[in-house]
């Protein structure tokens, strides 16, 4: 039995992806299928640049604020809907700038087992020199939030996290995938950058933001960028021009970030391209 087709359009934060994503779908009479870990959020359509009913042009778009401001959603999560909803759709177009949620739907993901919450609580109130000195098995990762992780994982099971890691992976979609990734020239990537913040604020972003405070919103949505610096713009810490400026370098720093984990993870077969124009050899 031949196997779906899903188009993936993957790029850092700003570079068009969703622009593009749309007209695919206007062109083949596609479906889009979000991918962004901070979209499928109800509370924040305009600091995540969720799209709205008129920049949807009347297309069909899945798995876009489904999620609570008291909720978070994981990749395992977001996985299992989207492989659920997926075959059901005539020409799913998937778009985000979630390097992680692209690679599970594309590859699958490592059979980790579950972690008790008594475990990554223990863990989670532990400084970093007491994981570190607990990691006594397997490789160490670099950063301290995948440390803690290990150590979760070899507290509740005995195994170190690399001892899953090597197993085969669980897949949760099997289609053939394709793809582009979006990877503007650095400077062209940056002016979109401040030119869309700009934008966002005029159209209340601080108001959004304020809405979460009103609402004592707890979720995953805190964490989105820019978040924490307009609560502190509110609440008098920062003047405007600093809370700007410096959402401006968190999504800089996190633009680059992306632009990285694209062009050295995604399939070998997904074509690069600088711009938004539309490759004449996508077929779907």
């Amino acid at each position: 039995m031949k196997k779906q087709k899903v188009f993936i359009v993957a790029g850092p934060t700003a570079s068009g992806k969703s622009g593009v994503a749309l007209d695919l779908a206007e062109k083949f009479r596609g479906e889009v299928v979000n991918a962004d870990a901070f979209q499928v959020y109800q509370g924040l359509q305009i600091l995540t640049a969720r799209p709205d009913e008129t920049e949807m042009r009347g297309i069909p778009h899945h798995l876009y604020g489904y999620v609570d401001d008291f909720s978070q959603e994981d990749v395992v999560g977001w996985v299992q809907k989207a492989a659920v909803l997926i075959p059901s759709l005539k020409n799913p177009i998937v778009v985000g700038g979630t390097g992680l949620y692209l690679s599970v739907l594309i590859n699958g993901i490592s059979p980790i087992p579950d972690v008790s919450s008594e475990v990554r609580n223990k863990v989670r109130q532990m400084d970093p020199k007491e994981v570190l000195a607990k990691l006594t098995k397997g490789k160490v990762p670099r950063d301290i939030q995948r440390q803690k992780r290990a150590l979760e994982v070899l507290l509740e099971t005995g195994h170190p996290i690399d001892y899953f890691q090597k197993m085969p992976k669980k897949k949760f979609l099997d289609a053939d995938f394709q793809g582009i990734i979006l990877l503007p020239d650095k400077e062209k990537l940056y002016a979109r950058i401040e030119k869309r913040l700009n934008q966002m604020l005029q159209d209340g972003a601080v108001e959004e933001v304020a809405g979460l405070i009103k609402r004592k919103a707890s979720g995953g949505v805190m964490k989105a960028i820019g978040v924490k610096e307009l609560i502190d713009f509110i609440e008098k810490k920062d003047d405007f021009d600093t809370a700007t400026k410096k959402i401006l370098l968190s999504t800089r720093h996190y633009a680059k970030r992306q632009s990285t984990w694209f062009r050295h993870q995604m399939p070998e077969n997904f074509s690069i391209i600088k711009d938004t124009k539309l490759p004449k050899v996508i077929t779907l």
